[in-house]
């Protein structure tokens, strides 16, 4: 089951017999039960699939582990296959198993494999993939909904232990455009305001590119002023645009502070957002003191948006009306 640092498969033989005692047939009952054995369940089988891959290692001349004192790679022999407790957190709860422990057969230094053979660091509790996972359903919903709904399937992590993710994995994260994607993006701040910052006026910025097979991904994200500060956005981004064998085409909604930030460093093509030509249009008819969705507003507002060919996105009925007046042929309104 699994492979092997060297690549080959192993199979372990894993035979588990338990003694539940349940009142009902029903559903819940049994998965109740279940929830019950899950935690011995994960350690014995954690335990298993360790042993069996040590004992293919030392097998093995030459071992995926390393001795920490020497350098020696190849001849060990056992300590111990059940040495002192330890503490993983494994995808669904906390377990603990018996640590593996070699010798070193050319300087004779005792260490620990357990966590070489889990692919993690020394003395680490919490590996990268639960730590991810754990980071992406903190990120999602508040930690206290989050440590609910993972009890509701048999989760047993603390919403502590969520925070401690979503902050651990959040200060790795590092944004900028990808050289073998597409050199096309879209840069916008969302409007939203952010909790904690004690000046007002402060908003997230966001850079995303498009991907080759498809869909986007987030190249640059930031806090900064609703007005400006658009250069910590694209600093780390400046030489991989550079880099790309055509200009690199950016999708914007015409703010030009991010214009601004990116003169002189690079040469980009500029698309204005088609959406936001007759929604800003609107902001400056209330400017001009023009009535809201009166016979010049519906006129105006219509007219740009049959231009700029967004009829999909129209979602006011009057405008709609306006348009279908302005050209009957229009047929694309249910």
């Amino acid at each position: 089951m699994g492979a092997t640092p060297q690549g080959k498969d192993i199979t372990i033989e894993f035979d588990c017999q338990f003694r539940v005692g349940l009142s009902s047939s029903n559903f819940s009952s049994i998965m109740r039960a279940f929830l019950m054995l899950l935690p011995q369940l994960l350690e014995d089988f954690f335990q298993k699939v360790l042993v069996g891959f040590a004992e293919h290692e030392m097998g093995l001349r030459k071992k995926s582990f390393v001795c920490t004192a020497c350098g020696n790679d190849t001849e060990f022999i056992w300590k111990t296959r059940h040495g002192k407790p330890t503490t993983i957190l494994t995808w669904f709860r906390w377990i603990t198993i018996r640590q593996l422990q070699v010798q070193c057969k050319k300087c004779g230094h005792k260490q620990y494999v357990t966590r070489q053979l889990l692919g993690m660091e020394s003395m680490k509790r919490v590996p990268d993939e639960t730590r991810r996972k754990l980071a992406l359903v903190g990120a999602l919903s508040s930690y206290r909904v989050s440590e609910k709904i993972g009890k509701m399937f048999g989760w047993a992590v603390d919403k502590m232990t969520i925070w401690k993710s979503v902050q651990q994995v959040g200060s790795k994260l590092d944004f900028m455009l990808d050289a073998n994607e597409e050199p096309h993006g879209e840069a916008d701040g969302t409007g939203v305001g952010i909790v904690g910052i004690p000046k007002r006026g402060k908003e997230l910025k966001v850079l995303v590119q498009y991907k080759k097979g498809g869909g986007i991904r987030v190249a640059g994200i930031d806090i900064g002023n609703y007005n400006g500060s658009w250069d910590k956005l694209f600093q780390k981004s400046i030489d991989v645009i550079k880099g790309f064998k055509r200009p690199f085409l950016l999708l914007t909604d015409g703010d030009a502070s991010i214009f601004a930030s990116l003169k002189g460093k690079v040469t980009i093509l500029v698309q204005r957002c088609l959406w936001h030509i007759p929604y800003q249009a609107q902001y400056v008819l209330w400017k001009d003191a023009v009535q809201r969705k009166g016979e010049e507003w519906l006129h105006v507002v219509a007219e740009l948006m049959e231009i700029c060919a967004i009829r999909p996105l129209v979602d006011c009925q009057d405008t709609i009306q306006a348009m279908i007046v302005s050209n009957p042929t229009l047929t694309l309104f249910s």
